[in-house]
């Protein structure tokens, strides 16, 4: 069997806390810590290896095994100074994947010089999420893959008129490709023998533009049932 990938997870907010309970959950080899006992202690029930430590302490971090990881996550926005410099040991510890959250992107590109290999924003991408749902009445979850890609969740209208998934064309016709469609709770990969029913919820992959046109074609008035 492969090896598990083995992951730490440095701060146990909200963020840090749902990311390590998920890679938990996901069998992953989890080491956790945070410098509030009350943040360890909350995780404890769920993950075993949680302990209660510096952030900027090499030593420590070393004794508590964060040098073998496969990644790191620096899931604390406490500090920009502590993020420096706990992103910094954790280069010099040779860790290969170094993910690191920041609340401000001035300071992106100076994580990167000392070491990120990744760099997530959690404010950012929930501020543009959040404009993109606003701003399309029958988006449902909004995800933003890179500058280009997205993945956007769709609500077919109640007036939809059924229409079978190969006659749609997607990729073709619209340029996004539809990979997975939740109806009455359950969810499925659909198929070109599958058709498309009002109220599903429809998962799809594409740039901003051609979801938006293909949520347009499939709500449009002209493809609703007549009253």
């Amino acid at each position: 069997m492969p090896k598990k990938k083995s992951f730490a997870v440095i701060g146990l907010g909200e963020f840090g806390y749902s990311l390590a309970v998920e890679l938990t959950n996901l069998g992953m080899d989890v080491i956790a810590i945070d410098s509030e006992s009350e943040n360890v202690e909350r995780i404890a029930p769920i993950l075993d290896t949680a302990f209660v430590a510096n952030f900027t302490d090499e030593k420590g971090l070393r004794e508590l095994g964060i040098n073998e990881v496969d990644t790191a996550i620096v899931a604390f926005g406490i500090s920009i100074e502590q993020t420096i410099v706990c992103t910094i040991i954790l280069s010099e510890f040779k860790i290969k994947h170094i993910i690191v959250r920041v609340d401000d992107d001035h300071y992106i590109p100076i994580l990167r010089k000392v070491g990120a290999t990744e760099i997530v924003s959690p404010q950012r991408s929930a501020g543009i999420d959040l404009a993109n749902r606003l701003g399309h009445d029958d988006y449902k979850d909004y995800y933003k893959l890179d500058s280009k890609y997205s993945v956007v969740s769709i609500e077919v209208n109640p007036g939809f008129v059924p229409m079978p998934i190969r006659n749609l064309d997607t990729k073709n016709k619209y340029g996004v490709s539809l990979v997975l469609i939740i109806r009455n709770g359950k969810s499925f990969v659909p198929g070109g023998n599958d058709s498309l029913l009002p109220d599903d919820l429809l998962y799809v992959v594409g740039t901003s533009k051609d979801i938006r046109d293909f949520g347009e074609f499939l709500n449009s008035k002209k493809h609703k049932k007549q009253e």
